[in-house]
């Protein structure tokens, strides 16, 4: 229990320095047919940024961090991390429907839109790392990458959806 709250806290402390996520142009893909294996996403995406002591976060842990509801997501893969400038939260998930997805994009582009503006009184460069940042959709797919490496992070979640 101590470890839990010990990692809300430092969530909280991190999410106000924080920033990124990702739409196309169009604001979505739609490969509703694509099934993606969120777990293997995620792990390509360790394998090839090493991120720096990612911490999993489970479904039930997105409703306190993010008002995201365990009952609307069908699957989901994410981590954070607490070391550096500029922590890494890589939230992925897989709604279970179309007004679940429309539900979960809100909480995500309210938590962007924190760290915009959180970032903005922090130092430049957080601020310029999250002014590129949007919400990522696919599908049933929607992903929030806030972190340095959000463009590799956009390209592997991406490549996942591709023929």
């Amino acid at each position: 229990m101590k470890k839990i709250v010990s990692l809300l806290i430092a969530l909280i402390m991190v999410f106000s320095f924080a920033a990124c996520s990702q739409d196309d142009a169009s604001g979505e893909q739609n490969n509703a047919a694509v099934t993606v294996d969120l777990a293997a996403v995620k792990a390509e995406m360790i394998e090839k940024l090493s991120p720096a002591d990612p911490i999993s976060l489970e479904a039930q842990s997105l409703l306190d961090l993010y008002g995201i509801a365990a009952e609307d997501i069908a699957s989901s893969a994410c981590y954070t991390t607490m070391d550096g400038v500029f922590p890494e939260e890589v939230i992925m998930v897989e709604a279970k429907d179309a007004d679940a997805l429309k539900r979960i994009e809100e909480k995500m582009n309210n938590r962007i839109g924190e760290v915009k503006v959180q970032s903005q009184n922090y130092d430049a460069e957080n601020y310029a790392i999250a002014q590129k940042c949007e919400v990522q959709k696919n599908g049933n797919y929607i992903a929030m990458f806030l972190s340095p490496d959000y463009d590799s992070l956009t390209e592997i979640f991406n490549s996942y959806f591709t023929a």
